[in-house]
């Protein structure tokens, strides 16, 4: 072919090739566009246009990250998304946009069966088995939590008011108030306790660990069908049961109801017991005295 056909002919496969290029870039800007649209959207629970551009994968990551974000009262992205395209990268069937964002935000698309753009993943967060399935467990977790809070704050409440009567009664010798708080059980075994602590400590050692009082943080947790508030990293709890108007008191102590706690028990786990109370602190701070 002579070159004078040629060249005409080279000039115009050039002209289509570039044509090709920058239609291809104008579709991997407009999608990346309308990704960050659609992250606007999804904060008013609108997710049409975020579905449309992403892959499934993505689309199921975003929605779960949505779902507990608004779980947790949060917003699902704490930067701005007033952004746009600043530069494309196009490399086969795959591309990244570059935004113009205050910190570095990068997309990446890539092409589906049907020749379309979707958007992969951002920066280097892709929608992994493992990270779905992690949002999936937090989201869970949290369920049971928010199913459990009013039954924990109830069990709080209570060891609380609990700790404050207790405090009263080795320091002020009023034992009425704890009535209010603890079973009949309890409160007898209590007075006896109270006896016990006198006469074995003696109440002036007693006094400067409660004056001295570390601060102490437990759970609610429920195992062997006893319901107890257990200290943090200790085996110290405190047994709880409603009461006839079904508020919960104290009826025990490290596993023991106080009906089945004997002398020979409470002499042996004196000081766990003074420990359950919060009466002292924990062993490696509390007076050496003690014993």
């Amino acid at each position: 072919m002579p070159f004078k056909t040629l060249f005409p002919l080279i000039i115009i496969m050039l002209s289509i090739f570039i044509c090709n290029a920058q239609s291809e870039e104008d579709k991997v800007i407009k999608t990346c566009n309308q990704f960050i649209q659609g992250r606007k959207l999804l904060r008013v629970n609108d997710s049409s246009l975020i579905k449309s551009v992403t892959s499934d994968s993505l689309y199921e990551l975003l929605m779960l990250n949505d779902k507990y974000s608004k779980m947790l009262k949060a917003r699902i992205i704490g930067a701005d998304l007033d952004m746009k395209v600043k530069s494309v990268e196009i490399y086969d069937d795959c591309a990244s946009c570059v935004m113009t964002s205050y910190e570095y935000y990068k997309i990446h698309l890539c092409k589906d069966d049907n020749d379309k753009w979707r958007i992969k993943g951002e920066n280097s967060i892709f929608p992994t088995k493992e990270r779905i399935n992690r949002i999936k467990k937090k989201i869970t977790n949290y369920g049971k939590q928010q199913k459990l809070k009013p039954k924990t704050d109830s069990i709080i409440k209570a060891v609380n008011i609990f700790f404050k009567k207790i405090d009263s009664y080795f320091l002020e010798e009023e034992i009425k108030p704890l009535k209010s708080i603890t079973d009949d059980d309890t409160y007898q075994f209590l007075q006896t306790f109270y006896k016990y602590a006198k006469q074995r400590s003696g109440l002036e050692i007693l006094h400067k660990e409660l004056k001295a009082q570390d601060f102490t943080v437990g759970d609610y947790y429920n195992e062997n069908g006893l319901t107890e508030f257990k200290f943090y990293k200790e085996d110290i709890t405190l047994i709880l049961e409603k009461n006839s108007d079904n508020e919960f008191i104290i009826v025990g102590f490290n596993g023991y109801k106080s009906s089945t706690i004997t002398e020979p028990i409470m002499k042996s786990l004196y000081l766990e017991f003074l420990r359950a109370m919060k009466l002292v602190r924990k062993p490696r701070y509390r007076n050496k005295d003690l014993n």
